[in-house]
C-alpha cells in the first residue's frame, strides 16, 4: 500500500473515531448534564419557594403570638350557646348594680339567613326607675359580649308598687354564640 492511502485511511478511521466519540461520547453527556443543571435550576427554584414560605411561617407565628390577647378577647365577645350561665349572670349582676329588677323570659337558639354566627335570643322585662333602666341598658350595649338589640318597649310601671317615675321596659335581644 502507498503512503497516500494510508494516510487516507488514517483519516477516514480518525474521523470515524472522532463521529463515534461525539455522537456515543460526548453529546449523551451534553445532554445529561444540560438535563442535570435544569433539575438543579428547578430545584433552587423550589428551593427559594421553600425559603419564602419558611419566613412567611416564622412572621405568621410571631404576628400570632401578637394577636393571640386580641383573638381571645375576640373569642370572648360570644356566648357558649348550650350553657350561658355565665352571661345570665352577667346580666343579673348588671341589673343589681343599676337598681332594675329583671325578669329574663325564655331564650331559643337560632341562626338567621342573614347572620354570619349562630345567636341566642333573650326576652328581659325591666322595671325600675328610667335613669337606672338606661344605666342597665348602656352596661349591656357596652358588655363585652357581641348584642343586637331587637326592639324595646317603655311604658309607666303598672305593677302593684306604682311609685312615681318607675317604667317598665319588655326588650329582647340577640347574642351570637360560639358555634
Amino acid at each position: 500500500m502507498n503512503v497516500k492511502r494510508k494516510i487516507n485511511i488514517s483519516l477516514i478511521v480518525f474521523l470515524a473515531l472522532i463521529v463515534f466519540i461525539s455522537v456515543f461520547v460526548v453529546f449523551p453527556l451534553t445532554r445529561d448534564i444540560k438535563k442535570e443543571s435544569d433539575e438543579l435550576i428547578s430545584e433552587k427554584k423550589n428551593l427559594s419557594v421553600l425559603d419564602g414560605q419558611i419566613t412567611s411561617l416564622e412572621k405568621f407565628k410571631v404576628l400570632y403570638k401578637n394577636l393571640e390577647e386580641i383573638l381571645k378577647k375576640i373569642d370572648n365577645l360570644f356566648i357558649n350557646s348550650e350553657i350561658p350561665i355565665d352571661f345570665m349572670s352577667f346580666l343579673e349582676k348588671t341589673a343589681r348594680s343599676s337598681s332594675v329588677n329583671i325578669d329574663i323570659s325564655p331564650f331559643s337558639l337560632g341562626k338567621a339567613d342573614k347572620d354570619p354566627w349562630s345567636s341566642v335570643n333573650f326576652q328581659i322585662t325591666a322595671t325600675g326607675s328610667f335613669p337606672h333602666f338606661l344605666s342597665f341598658l348602656e352596661k349591656i350595649e357596652s358588655s363585652p359580649y357581641l348584642i343586637e338589640i331587637q326592639n324595646l318597649t317603655v311604658s309607666q310601671y303598672s305593677g302593684e308598687k306604682k311609685t312615681a317615675g318607675n317604667i317598665q321596659a319588655s326588650f329582647s335581644f340577640k347574642v351570637f354564640a360560639k358555634q
